[in-house]
């Protein structure tokens, strides 16, 4: 592996981060690539088919070798392997050159097929998936006993080559990894393995609905390891990262989840869950793949599960703020002066129970005309819950919220930028009490910590927060009478009060803090 990853810096040195990128491309850290090799059965027969799809240098294949080399009983193996960058063949040939001559001084052996000039989904996909290849080999290539990968990434429209070849997966604008995984589960065979590092984002969400329902109809989640950083194990991608093992077959009874920090894995915590406790489907009807990361965040979801309603139940309502900057520009203001001035909001200006409007960056707009050309993208005056939809790259909480008081502000309408989720009642006002109780609860330890079982990334989706449950209106308006008598909000009040009006036990979070929070 050392070696591979002298092929991997001489690409790397070779093209920019801005071009890999726009070709999806993340390699995979020699420490992952081990660990990635180790999770797949150990090939107990004499010949071994090895699928490899977007094979990059192809580290993922070299520590399959590296592994299967240090086996005492001899393997034939097979290795596929599809790479489209012409520019990275030469480096993907010299890697698998190196692990041939290797296996064979071991006592093993290795034939390799790269299949260079094809794209895996335009021609192999194609091929299992019963279009006509668009390009390169249209020769079936057979039925593998395992696929190891780490997919590109990138975001692919319904219109693309990729979609139409993959329409029976594809919901909206996914994102291509999706479909390598569709594909891999295509083309193992029966109880055969697909092992892969992708973003968390096909979890959950309208995007990979069709995916998660296709995918997981045929293969059976076995393992997931999360690494609960952001940031260190693929520094470009904005998200939560997992590794995935999937079987082809029906779903076993329970999933091995493991957890690290990040690339050090050698202090993996893992235990073992009831499947349906993590391939859930949700309140909306949709199949969503939910982590509890350790067993704290496992009883915090069975607390907000057995709360009574869902969100809409209630007569709760979250839209996203309609105020599209750039569609907008002409109607902008970087200062409150007119009449006809009405406050902006945006990220930038949602503190956890503050609204901070005027806000002091000035390199933003504080305001929007009010005009009749502007009417449809500004709302009402009311009072609403204003929800960030991003969180930064390694952001302490995923759910920020604060109140804004219609009812005590002297304008009748209010601009909400497109980066805010804003909730309010379907038929009514919310109280004042209302208002600020559903605050505390997306500010507390306790939601966030359950929103992240079901997003791993840094957007908080409007869809998703419908679907959850909630406490009775009465409740949260008690926690929000509260809140509004404090003297001070802090971590450790908010805890308080949301735990003894729900009647949870206080002792299951330890995270708060005394810190004021406004």
């Amino acid at each position: 592996m050392d070696e591979i990853l002298r092929f991997q810096r001489e690409y790397e040195a070779m093209s920019s981060p801005e071009e890999r990128k726009r070709k999806g491309q993340f390699f995979t850290p020699p420490e992952i690539c081990r660990f990635m090799a180790g999770l797949i059965t150990v090939p107990s027969k004499q010949n071994f088919r090895l699928l490899d799809p977007g094979a990059g240098v192809g580290s993922l294949s070299a520590a399959v070798c590296e592994r299967i080399s240090q086996s005492p009983s001899p393997c034939s193996l097979e290795i596929h392997l599809f790479e489209n960058d012409s520019q990275i063949l030469p480096h993907l040939r010299h890697t698998m050159q190196w692990c041939q001559d290797l296996l064979q001084r071991r006592g093993h052996t290795l034939s390799f097929h790269l299949h260079g000039g094809e794209d895996f989904i335009l021609d192999a996909a194609a091929n299992v998936f019963g279009e006509r290849p668009l390009f390169g080999s249209s020769d079936p290539i057979g039925q593998f006993d395992a696929v190891i990968m780490n997919p590109p990434y990138f975001k692919i429209n319904k219109t693309s080559e990729y979609a139409v070849v993959m329409e029976d997966v594809v919901h909206g604008q996914p994102n291509i990894y999706a479909l390598f995984l569709a594909a891999a589960a295509k083309m193992v065979r029966p109880g055969g393995e697909v092992i892969a590092i992708t973003p968390r984002s096909f979890c959950n969400g309208l995007y990979f609905r069709e995916f998660r329902r296709w995918f997981f109809s045929r293969m059976s989640l076995e393992h997931i390891h999360l690494f609960e950083s952001r940031t260190d194990t693929f520094h470009e991608v904005l998200q939560e990262n997992l590794i995935t093992v999937s079987r082809q077959g029906e779903q076993s009874p329970e999933i091995r989840l493991t957890t690290s920090v990040g690339r050090d894995l050698s202090g993996i915590r893992g235990r073992d869950l009831p499947s349906d406790t993590v391939l859930v489907v949700d309140g909306s009807g949709d199949l969503i793949v939910r982590i509890p990361a350790d067993p704290e965040d496992s009883r915090i979801v069975a607390i907000v599960e057995s709360w009574p309603s869902r969100f809409v139940d209630l007569g709760l309502r979250v839209s996203t703020g309609p105020v599209v900057s750039f569609r907008v520009r002409d109607f902008l203001l970087f200062e409150v002066n007119g009449e006809d001035a009405v406050p902006l909001l945006s990220v930038h200006n949602i503190k956890p129970f503050l609204t901070v409007w005027p806000s002091l960056k000035s390199k933003h707009a504080v305001a929007i005309r009010n005009c009749p050309e502007s009417r449809r993208h500004l709302v009402l005056a009311r009072n609403y819950v204003l929800l960030r939809r991003f969180s930064a790259k390694e952001e302490k909480r995923r759910l920020t919220a604060s109140w804004f008081l219609g009812s005590k502000e002297n304008y009748s309408l209010v601009g909400l930028e497109n980066h805010l989720n804003y909730v309010y009642h379907a038929d009514r006002d919310l109280t004042l009490e209302e208002t600020k109780g559903v605050t505390a609860l997306f500010n507390s330890s306790l939601l966030d910590r359950y929103f992240r079982t079901i997003s791993g990334n840094t957007q908080v989706n409007a869809t998703e927060l419908r679907a959850m449950r909630f406490p009775d209106l009465k409740s949260i308006a008690r926690i929000g009478k509260r809140i509004d008598a404090a003297p001070a909000v802090t971590d450790r009040e908010v805890e308080k009060v949301v735990f003894e009006e729900l009647d949870i036990d206080y002792g299951l979070l330890h995270q708060a803090s005394d810190q004021p929070l406004f």
